[in-house]
C-alpha cells in the first residue's frame, strides 16, 4: 500500500502529495478537521513570532543530520515533511530538559530553514524571537549636528574649536586692541558639525527592511503549502515601505 492509502484527515500532508489530495486539506483549513481542531489564522510575521518566541522552536543547520545523529546533505523540505509524515506527523528530534515545541512550530522552523539561506533564516528567527522588526528609520532625514556638546547655564550648545588647526581651510587669528591699547590676536572659533544620520545610513536601513519583507514573502508562500495542522498562514504582510505615507 502506498503512503497515500494511509492518509487520515487532519494529518500533515507532504508537499510532494498529489494534487488530488490538496483540495481536501484546503477544505479542512476553513472548517477544521475531524479531530475537532480549528486552524488559527495568522500572518507570516505572527506565525514566526509564535513559533520562535512563544513555542521556542529552534533551527538546525542540518535538520536531518541533527535528528538522526548523522550528516545527510542535499535533502529538500519535501523530504523532511515526508519523513515527519511517516512518523505520524511528529518531529523526529526532541530536546531533553524542556517541553517540546508544538508540531506546527517545528514545521515553521523547518520551512524557514529550507526556504532561505542560513544567514537570512537566522536573522528572521532572531527578529521573531524578540518580536522585533528591522529599523527602517521612518521619518528620519539627514540633519547637521555638532560633533560634540557643551553644557552650561545657557543649556546645551555645540562645542567650539579653534579654526587654526584646519590650515588653509581655517581662519587666521583676528587682530584687535585690548583695553590697555595692546595688540592681541583672538582665535576664530567654529563648531565642528556632521551629518547624522547620513543618507547612506538611512538608505542602508531601508534596504535591510526591504530584504526582511522579501524574505517574509518567500516564507509565507512556503508555509501556505507546508501542511500545517493547527494554523493557517494568511496573505497578511507588514507594510512594505512604512516610511512612505499611505503605504
Amino acid at each position: 500500500m502506498s503512503w497515500m492509502g494511509r492518509l487520515q484527515i487532519g494529518d500533515v500532508i507532504p508537499a510532494t502529495a498529489p494534487a488530488a489530495v490538496l483540495p481536501e486539506r484546503g477544505r479542512m483549513g476553513k472548517v477544521g478537521n475531524q479531530r475537532g481542531v480549528m486552524r488559527r489564522q495568522m500572518g507570516v510575521q505572527a506565525a514566526l513570532e509564535w513559533a520562535f518566541a512563544t513555542e521556542m522552536a529552534q533551527m538546525e543547520r542540518d535538520e536531518v543530520g541533527a535528528s538522526s545523529g548523522g550528516q545527510r546533505a542535499g535533502v529538500s523540505m519535501e523530504y523532511i515533511l515526508y519523513q515527519r509524515f511517516m512518523l505520524g506527523g511528529v518531529a523526529i528530534d526532541t530536546s531533553p530538559g524542556r517541553s517540546s515545541p508544538a508540531d506546527d512550530a517545528e514545521v515553521v522552523a523547518s520551512v524557514l530553514r529550507a526556504t532561505l539561506l542560513w544567514h537570512d533564516a537566522s536573522w528572521l528567527a532572531d527578529l521573531a524571537r524578540t518580536r522585533c522588526v528591522p529599523d527602517c528609520m521612518a521619518g528620519e532625514v539627514p540633519r547637521l549636528r555638532p560633533e560634540d556638546w557643551a553644557f552650561g547655564r545657557g543649556g546645551r550648545v555645540g562645542r567650539r574649536a579653534d579654526s587654526r588647526p584646519l590650515g588653509a581651510e581655517g581662519w587666521p587669528p583676528v587682530e584687535r586692541r585690548n583695553r590697555k591699547g595692546a595688540v592681541v590676536y583672538d582665535e576664530v572659533s567654529f563648531t565642528p558639525c556632521t551629518w547624522s544620520p547620513t543618507q547612506s545610513q538611512i538608505a542602508g536601513a531601508r534596504r535591510r527592511y526591504i530584504d526582511w519583507w522579501g524574505h517574509l514573502l518567500s516564507v509565507m508562500v512556503a508555509l501556505q503549502s507546508a501542511g500545517l495542522e493547527r494554523i493557517e498562514v494568511t496573505d497578511a504582510m507588514p507594510p512594505m515601505t512604512p516610511w512612505r505615507k499611505g503605504s
